[in-house]
């Protein structure tokens, strides 16, 4: 028959355990409670002294230091619980107010997104028109073509160029002021097409024509991005996850290296 032997448990390691402490302080908040009063109150005393008398002959009893104890720790214990409960209520206050706040900002940056995209979409399509407009002073001969038409048109098209990258500096600023509250996937994927677009400018073929680069690229990340804004939901706070169609109908599914930026 197999002998267990019992091994000793340190005496440091028991007094460790959480309930042994907690033991020790439970008994020495009763001991340094309850012993001093019955201490105080077991000295001589005047014989006609009552339980309850307090007088220049009569100590306070045991009994009544007690209670006296008791009332005052019975207001303590109110006051501190009003003031807890008077703190508690203006914490959530600033919670709820703090929260209220959170979402509106996230409405307004989801709504002036979807706005700012759109318009960043339509200037877009005027920049494509105006060099267009610009093109056709090109092809035309000597006779057909004043100084003060291209110069027109190439103001126009600097203009619209300027407005395009205004556009683009107002989404950056509501993204840096809306950074903490919206998702943060959502945040990459405007950072992306903001940087994306902000790289591109209207560049002069050796013919003298203009060309906006990637123009397709460009219309596609941007339609992609109004309708993952406009799945915003006021009462969830979030975006709803849509297919991407990255190529649709559009030039650029012709085009491998077109394509594969549209991945990206």
């Amino acid at each position: 028959m197999a002998v267990h032997t019992l091994m000793p448990v340190p005496i440091l390691e028991s007094c460790t355990k959480p309930k042994v402490i907690a033991a020790v302080v439970f008994a020495g908040f009763v001991t340094g409670t309850f012993v001093p009063y019955f201490v105080f109150g077991s000295g001589p005393d005047d014989p006609s002294c009552g339980r309850f008398d307090y007088s220049r002959q009569c100590d306070l009893s045991p009994t009544l230091f007690l209670i006296v104890d008791i009332v005052i720790a019975v207001l303590l214990a109110v006051l501190f619980h009003y003031l807890s409960k008077r703190n508690q209520k203006r914490l959530d206050q600033i919670i709820a107010s703090q929260e209220a706040l959170r979402n509106r900002r996230m409405d307004y940056a989801a709504q002036h997104l979807k706005r700012l995209f759109q318009l960043t979409l339509f200037t877009m399509s005027v920049t494509k028109r105006s060099i267009a407009h610009y093109n056709l002073t090109v092809g035309l001969t000597d006779d057909e073509k004043p100084m003060w038409m291209r110069s027109v048109t190439l103001s126009e098209l600097r203009r619209d160029e300027a407005k395009l990258g205004r556009v683009l500096q107002s989404v950056r600023s509501i993204m840096t002021a809306a950074n903490d509250v919206l998702d943060p996937d959502m945040v990459n994927r405007v950072d992306g097409v903001c940087n994306y677009l902000g790289e591109i400018s209207v560049e002069q073929q050796a013919d003298g024509t203009m060309e906006f680069p990637k123009y397709d690229v460009c219309r596609i990340k941007v339609n992609y991005l109004i309708e993952l804004l406009q799945t915003y939901s006021r009462e969830t706070r979030s975006f709803k996850d849509i297919v991407e169609e990255p190529y649709g109908n559009s030039p650029v599914e012709s085009e491998p290296d077109l394509a594969e930026e549209v991945k990206h």
